[in-house]
């Protein structure tokens, strides 16, 4: 984190989000083509990541060889559900389904894949920062996550989209059920032993939307401690998206602020 890779990686990120959102913001381009780029773009994402995390594994009597993707690169975290959200939005005729989804996009968008570009994960499990430039997972990251804030902004920049402040109570729901939903998938997912019925230890559990641990790795060792965790990660995120949706509240409604 904060590497001289990381540092040169996020220079590069931002000069892409400028120059993009500059190109688009003159030419105006349909959201839904911007939404078809975006579904190219993550399928190419996924591609990379899976064929770049998939081993072949023993098994514990060495009789067998399997395939294998460790659950913590599963697509459960906030940026790798964008990409359903980006499918359903693109592809979906609802239109008041497809607003509340676009709605929903436009912070978390920016503001996952902005602190994933500060913070990014695949420098503590994925790849060593010196892999930023040489492997395939250093771009497919940057690249995605850089694309994540370009099309956030740019759905709310479109004019296609009549974005409100009573989005906001929609996207915290969303947000929150999503979270709400990351506390099994974590649990579900984890290493655990047992004797008998009793619950003896767990091990490597993943940490999708970072309910079990935090992403800068404080550890987190009583429960009063993960409750103080939820509520400053809560608060944070009630906090930033609020933001996100004031100019729309002076505006009573606003398709895009100019």
């Amino acid at each position: 984190m904060f590497s001289i890779q990381h540092l040169i990686w996020l220079a590069i990120c931002i000069l892409v989000i400028f120059v993009s959102l500059h190109a688009m913001l003159q030419r105006r381009p349909p959201l839904r083509q911007v939404l078809s780029a975006a579904c190219v773009l993550c399928a190419l994402s996924e591609f990379i990541k899976v064929f770049s995390y998939i081993q072949m594994v023993p098994s514990a009597d060495g009789s067998a060889m399997h395939m294998f993707m460790e659950w913590r690169h599963l697509p459960f975290h906030l940026c790798s559900i964008q990409i359903l959200m980006i499918f359903y939005v693109r592809f979906a005729e609802s239109e008041r389904r497809r607003e509340t989804l676009l709605a929903f996009m436009y912070p978390t968008c920016i503001i996952g894949a902005s602190l994933a570009l500060l913070l990014p994960s695949i420098f503590t499990n994925g790849i060593e920062p010196s892999q930023a430039f040489t492997h395939p997972i250093g771009y497919q990251f940057f690249v995605y996550h850089t694309m994540l804030v370009v099309l956030g902004v740019y759905i709310a920049r479109s004019g296609e989209v009549d974005i409100r402040f009573s989005h906001l109570y929609s996207t915290l729901a969303i947000l929150f059920a999503l979270g709400l939903a990351s506390i099994y998938l974590n649990s579900a997912f984890a290493y655990v032993t047992y004797q008998g019925t009793t619950l003896l230890s767990v091990e490597n559990t993943p940490n999708f939307f970072f309910t079990f641990r935090t992403p800068i790795g404080i550890p987190l060792a009583e429960m009063w401690q993960w409750y103080a965790y939820i509520a400053i990660i809560s608060a944070l995120a009630v906090g930033l998206i609020t933001l996100f949706y004031l100019p729309y509240r002076a505006r009573g409604s606003a398709k895009a602020p100019k």
